[in-house]
């Protein structure tokens, strides 16, 4: 039970995503992801609505920070590989910045997930994500 007397709906866990808009590069949606998967942990233990919307915020938080660390890695590695063969002549963003522009999407379309679980999880429905399975 929150304080209000009302049952608790796990949606502070969806509202952790929202660190994603973070104005420090790199950095928020770590955090988000992050905070996501941590707050499962003390909402698991304030209700069976809340524990499965933490452990639905839980599983997208998960997949938002695997997918956006290995697009910034894949971007790192490209940028690396770039910058030692100096005989490589210099070419148009989208070869290059495919991971960085997937990265952007990722982070558009983690936005507006959180936002709907956010949303649904405030009304007290159970908050379920396609792309995520919740254990």
């Amino acid at each position: 039970m929150s304080e209000q007397g009302r049952p608790a709906t796990g949606a502070s866990a969806w509202a952790m995503g929202l660190l994603a808009l973070l104005p420090i590069p790199i950095l928020g949606p770590i955090a988000a992801g992050g905070g996501m998967i941590a707050a499962y942990g003390p909402l698991s233990r304030q209700g069976p609505l809340a524990k499965q919307n933490a452990a639905a915020a839980r599983s997208w938080g998960r997949v938002f920070l695997v997918s956006s660390t290995l697009l910034l890695l894949a971007q790192l590695v490209i940028g690396l590989v770039r910058m030692t063969q100096p005989s490589a002549e210099a070419s148009a963003f989208f070869p290059q910045g495919i991971p960085f522009a997937l990265y952007l999407v990722v982070c558009v379309v983690h936005v507006v997930v959180v936002l709907l679980g956010l949303r649904r999880a405030r009304r007290g429905e159970i908050v379920r994500v396609p792309f995520a399975r919740s254990a």
